[in-house]
């Protein structure tokens, strides 16, 4: 026997939610969205500003460096410390105080002419 498609009277009504509480709930849904796009969207500004504000300090302090960089090359220079050198009580090296390393010591003299003559050697520095 086919079954009647119309409900039963004789059962009992399934309970129903008004309408108005799916529509607020909905509203709180939304609202709680959109509050939190909201905020996203103020951190990411403000994050936004403070990479800036980094950025800006890194170039500052790459200028900085740099100059500084120029500076300490010119400090470190020959005429800078010819300039310091009185000051310190430094004097001019004489010729026997100077040793040079090289890893080719004929390839050193061939270069120099051989300027410095074994005779000139003090006696008592001969190596």
């Amino acid at each position: 026997m086919p079954r009647d498609p119309r409900p039963d009277p004789r059962a009992a009504p399934a309970p129903r939610r008004p309408r108005w509480a799916a529509a607020v709930a909905g509203c709180v849904a939304l609202a709680a969205a959109l509050i939190f796009v909201a905020w996203a969207k103020m951190e990411t500004v403000q994050l936004t500003y403070a990479i800036g504000a980094i950025e800006t300090q890194e170039r500052e302090l790459d200028t900085v460096q740099r100059r500084l960089r120029a500076e300490l090359g010119e400090l470190r220079g020959p005429s800078s410390l010819e300039k310091l050198a009185p000051e310190l009580g430094l004097i001019e090296p004489k010729a026997a105080q100077v040793v040079v390393i090289t890893e080719d010591p004929e390839g050193l003299s061939a270069a120099l002419g051989a300027e410095a003559e074994p005779d000139d050697a003090p006696e008592g520095d001969q190596r």
